[in-house]
């Protein structure tokens, strides 16, 4: 699918938030339209329309009649316009706020793996997933770090109460618990620690219906959120307060195909979509299935386990849409509209959506993937590089990677675009395989320091590896929102195939 195709099936998100506004102001037009008509028609039949204005009345009426049907799309689409202005300045009102607290030290809390009291297998998925959920709402409040689910998920086994775990990790409190499923039941035992004196500061215990499991996540992350930095604004917290859906089965379902997305495996990929379709089914209403089965067709094409066709795209919009439709503040959804709006180089709306993801969730390292290359791109470099630092620090391995070559090109590419190229030699020097973009930059600097590299391996090799690439593809696909950049870059290009 191109990208006047996918642009076209963005619309449809971007006109879902201000849908209910267009449709109000398309209701008041028209019953302002037939008013004025009306009005029209009394005052034409009191004067003398032939003698002002050299017309008859019934070609008077009809010419007004036109004229509001004409200035009707004209009319919905300034208002889309402003719409969308107002709604960009809402969202990015708190962009500069967001950035001065980057330094803010905040306590790091991580989530222990729960204890699976049944142990069965069958239902290891579902206590993983309740304990996945509560991380995930935990990483939600902006006043605590919380660590990744990859991270906390390592601990399994571990010693957390040891002295060197917490040398290790330096977690300020965890919470660790257990649950036990019987029936329509669940029994949860919760406990909140403070690692600097290994004090229980809070625990308690659940024994409720498992339809009950939100009101019991929310309890927990107000509680833990409390007893850490005391009561703060509910807003907050309400976030956390969400209940996408009544149906247990769609819940179950959405669990499985998350658990199977976090394998990056080609069957497990194709069985996720399996279970998400399952609990769309069961309650088509659910946000989270929708979302997540774009999260996973979109990992699909990634990573080369399914065809990039006009079907499979299709699809992913659909999911994509229908997630941002119920759940417009959906961390996960916003997220990936926002490296959608990057592929297609509307920097403006990625970085909307990039700081909506962020408000929603600013501990994910998805969100932070996004967020801190967006930022980079913002002519926002220094604060873009501290969040990449983060992600850097809290997931050096992003997705399904081998090495740490991903997240080490975007800080090369950052420090290059705020012109510390000595940082830039540093990390160059980490990465495993230089792509075009790094090893391009990688010329430029060279070549602003008057350093020879003519024979440098890096530089022979990569002439053999970049000789029949086309260059104004490629550069263009770097997206650096920064056109006297990239065209030196095009032209750096063209002298070094000169060159040679």
């Amino acid at each position: 699918m191109n990208k006047i195709k996918i642009a076209f099936s963005f619309i449809k998100i971007k006109l879902h938030n201000i849908g209910s506004v267009l449709f109000k102001g398309a209701t008041a037009y028209v019953a302002i339209s037939f008013a004025l008509i009306q009005v029209a028609s009394i005052v034409a039949d009191n004067i003398e329309l032939n003698l002002i204005l050299g017309i008859a009345k019934e070609l008077f009426m009809q010419y007004l009649f036109m004229f509001l049907i004409v200035l009707f799309p004209i009319f919905l689409i300034i208002s889309y316009i402003l719409k969308r202005k107002s709604i960009d300045h809402q969202v990015m009102s708190n962009f500069d706020v967001n950035l001065k607290k980057l330094d803010d030290y905040r306590p790091k809390i991580a989530v222990i793996p729960f204890e699976n009291l049944n142990q069965d297998k069958d239902g290891q998925f579902l206590v993983d997933g309740i304990a996945e959920d509560l991380l995930m709402e935990l990483s939600m409040v902006k006043e605590i770090s919380v660590a990744t689910r990859k991270t906390c998920f390592g601990f399994k086994n571990k010693d957390y109460t040891s002295k060197a775990f917490k040398d290790e990790y330096g977690f300020d409190y965890i919470v660790t618990g257990s649950i036990r499923a019987s029936d329509n039941r669940l029994r949860i035992l919760i406990e909140l620690s403070d690692m600097t004196d290994d004090r229980v500061i809070w625990s308690n215990k659940f024994d409720r219906d498992n339809k009950d499991i939100f009101e019991i996540q929310d309890e927990i992350v107000t509680k833990i959120v409390t007893c850490i930095i005391g009561e703060i604004e509910l807003t907050s917290l309400k976030r956390a307060n969400r209940k996408p859906t009544n149906n247990m089965t769609s819940y179950e379902y959405t669990l499985k195909g998350r658990a199977l997305n976090q394998k990056f495996e080609k069957d497990a990929n194709a069985e996720a979509i399996k279970m998400l379709d399952a609990a769309i089914a069961a309650d088509d209403s659910n946000p989270l299935p929708y979302s997540w089965k774009a999260c996973t067709i979109g990992q699909a094409m990634t990573l080369g386990f399914i065809e990039d066709s006009d079907k499979t795209m299709a699809d992913f919009v659909d999911a994509l849409s229908k997630a941002n439709e119920l759940n417009d503040n959906d961390w996960n959804a916003l997220r990936i509209i926002a490296e959608a709006h990057l592929t297609l180089n509307d920097f403006q709306q990625a970085m909307v959506y990039a700081n909506k993801a962020y408000n929603a969730n600013p501990n994910h390292p998805y969100v932070l993937w996004i967020y801190g290359r967006m930022l980079v791109r913002y002519n926002k470099v220094e604060s873009g590089i501290k969040i990449l630092e983060k992600l850097y620090e809290i997931e050096p391995m992003a997705l399904a990677d081998v090495n740490t070559d991903r997240i080490v090109k975007e800080l090369f590419v950052a420090h290059y675009m705020n012109q510390d190229y000595k940082k830039c030699n540093e990390l160059y020097d980490q990465i495993h395989e230089h792509g075009f973009r790094e090893w391009l930059m990688h010329i430029d600097i060279k070549t602003k320091l008057n350093i020879d590299y003519l024979n440098d391996v890096w530089f022979v090799e990569g002439l053999k590896l970049f000789n029949d690439i086309d260059e104004k593809k490629e550069i263009a696909l770097f997206h650096l929102n920064n056109k006297n950049i990239s065209s030196n870059l095009l032209n750096l290009s063209k002298q070094i195939n000169l060159s040679t």
